[in-house]
């Protein structure tokens, strides 16, 4: 971190030269006296600066920990309002510690998170000792940067070029090797960059976890970032349509325009205006960056129609000279009314769900045509389930934490189409990692599936799932009747639908029974009506179980909130049948 010098830098990635050229190119705006807001609330209190937020001193520490920190949706806003508004100067002494408190505040309105937040972040500091440190030859690395990378968009600002710039490669490696499923996500380079100016590598880590928790990655794959470039573009023609014609009017290769949104800010702005927008980043998320590209191609545009010939201006060069202070950019960013957090997450899906119906219509139409024929034979059909055997179960995944016992079990309470397939492991904590939205990826286009989960005091139970998973995206509750949960250790028990067994009485009874699956950002559920049959939290480290109405079941489980030791999704494999 910080070194006794009077300033905030990590003097070990920073020169001491770079550091007094930082110190000489500050802001116009001059240093803020930030006395004027504590009218509002003590910056040290909803900020918890007194408390020194950082325990990632070094690799050898065994048992590093981050104090996380509630905060009112009153004080959240007050915070909000004095990001916002307070620009103060990169060298401020307030800086050695905002951002990375400003990451580990969590509101308490929304769903509990602590304990899942806090155990998420224990798995990635383990893996803080394992950061690359070795700083040989650094052209031969380049050439090995993580996929997610972007590297024809490489920023790396004030850092020396053998410890500072390694540093952030390692760092990335790190990233990558415990979440294989972030494929493609340009932010993450520049970001950690940029974090590495005034935290080290261990913090630098941690934070990145705390940002990929909180989906304010910008995408993990190519089809997210893809949606997020064409939301900006839709969101531009929608708030500054004038803006969006001239773009459209002077710009041969207009995809390539709005496919640089993110690069005006991260690659192209002045450091000093980087850093306060990453201060309203880090708390608001990616509507902050939406707003000021929004802004940025807004006063672009102006600025072109000004000019008495026409000449094609260049946005990178605008905003390298960039002719407005950061406090009236961020005032022409803040004032887009009605651009909400909910308004983009909706516009992303949508986007979405249209480039993967394009990508994946094909495949998409012979897995119905598969599905009607096997519906149609099941009509038809009046046999009896058989009774499985060892025989039929001739490939029993060893990645499973389940016993050829326990499979046999599961396999004689399926439907008898899914029977006489073979079981195939789709995804494991142990090898995916613990994320919902990795398990999500794996599973969307599966119809039926079996999630296991084992706990850390050794029970294993789960759920049949009978419905598309990507039908999610469709409705709240989704699925079918087919569905059910089990329990195998400490006993065997199936729990099946009650409108199997009696019809319901009204309306209201009907809908409470056929909550069969539920899935949002935060949590999956399986079995609803005056409780949840099965739900896991968004980190896939937590859950909770109880009667629900849907499978009228006992709680899974000897307590209602568990911790899992492995969560596995098991899907049918008929090759080998």
């Amino acid at each position: 971190m910080a070194d006794n010098h009077n300033h905030p830098f990590n003097s070990d990635v920073i020169a001491h030269d770079r550091i007094r050229q930082l110190e000489l190119h500050l802001s116009i705006q001059g240093k803020e006296d930030i006395s004027e807001y504590r009218h509002q609330k003590n910056l040290d209190e909803l900020l918890f600066l007194k408390d020194r937020n950082s325990y990632f001193s070094s690799s050898t520490d065994s048992t590093p920990s981050i104090a996380l920190h509630s905060i009112s949706d009153d004080d959240f806003n007050r915070l909000k309002y004095l990001l916002r508004s307070v620009v103060w100067p990169i060298d401020h002494h307030i800086r050695e510690q905002l951002w990375i408190n400003i990451l580990t505040l969590y509101r308490i309105s929304s769903i509990n998170q602590n304990n899942h937040v806090t155990q998420t972040s224990q798995t990635v500091l383990s893996s803080s000792a394992m950061i690359d440190t070795n700083f040989g030859s650094l052209s031969l690395k380049y050439e090995h940067w993580p996929n997610f990378v972007d590297t024809t968009n490489l920023c790396f600002y004030y850092l020396t070029e053998r410890r500072g710039q390694s540093l952030v490669h390692g760092i990335l490696l790190t990233f990558s090797s415990y979440h294989p499923d972030v494929t493609y996500s340009p932010i993450l380079q520049p970001v950690a960059a940029l974090l590495l100016h005034y935290h080290n590598e261990y913090e630098v880590l941690y934070l990145l976890n705390r940002l990929l928790i909180k989906n304010w990655l910008c995408g993990e794959t190519r089809l997210q970032w893809e949606a997020h470039c064409n939301v900006f573009r839709k969101l531009l023609k929608k708030y500054y349509k004038s803006a969006a014609d001239v773009i459209n009017s002077r710009y041969k290769n207009v995809n390539g325009f709005y496919h640089d949104w993110l690069w005006w800010i991260f690659h192209y702005l002045p450091f000093s205006y980087l850093v306060k927008i990453m201060d309203c980043f880090l708390l608001e998320g990616t509507k902050v960056l939406f707003r000021i590209s929004l802004a940025l191609a807004h006063v672009f545009t102006k600025n072109i129609r000004r000019e008495s010939d026409e000449t094609i201006h260049n946005i990178t060069d605008f905003c390298r000279h960039i002719p407005i202070s950061i406090g009236r950019l961020l005032n022409i960013a803040f004032h887009i009314r009605n651009l909400k957090r909910r308004t983009i997450e909706q516009l992303i899906e949508h986007e979405e769900k249209l480039l993967r119906s394009t990508r994946h219509q094909l495949h998409i139409d012979n897995a119905n045509e598969n599905h009607h024929v096997s519906t149609n034979h099941e009509m038809t059909s009046n046999r009896p389930p058989p009774s499985i055997t060892p025989q039929h179960l001739t490939q029993i995944p060893q990645e499973s934490t389940l016993s050829q016992q326990q499979f046999l079990t599961l396999w004689n309470w399926l439907p008898a189409r899914l029977s006489l397939s073979q079981p195939m492991v789709v995804f494991t904590t142990d090898e995916h990692g613990f994320r919902l939205q990795t398990l999500l990826n794996k599973v969307d286009e599966l119809e039926y599936s079996i999630l296991v989960v084992k706990t850390t005091n050794g029970e294993i139970f789960g759920a049949f799932c009978a419905g598309l998973w990507s039908d999610r995206r469709n409705r709240a509750y989704f699925g079918c009747g087919e569905s059910f949960l089990f329990t195998l250790i400490p006993k065997q028990k199936k729990y099946v639908w009650v409108g199997q067994q009696q019809p319901a009485n009204n309306r209201q009874n009907q809908v409470k029974r056929e909550m069969f699956l539920f899935v949002d950002k935060d949590k999956l559920i399986i079995g609803g009506g005056n409780g949840d049959g099965l739900c896991i939290d968004q980190s896939l480290c937590e859950g909770q179980t109880a009667h629900c109405e849907t499978f009228d079941n006992e709680p899974l489980c000897s307590q209602s909130f568990f911790s899992i030791s492995v969560l596995e999704m098991i899907t049918f494999d008929y090759s080998a049948s």
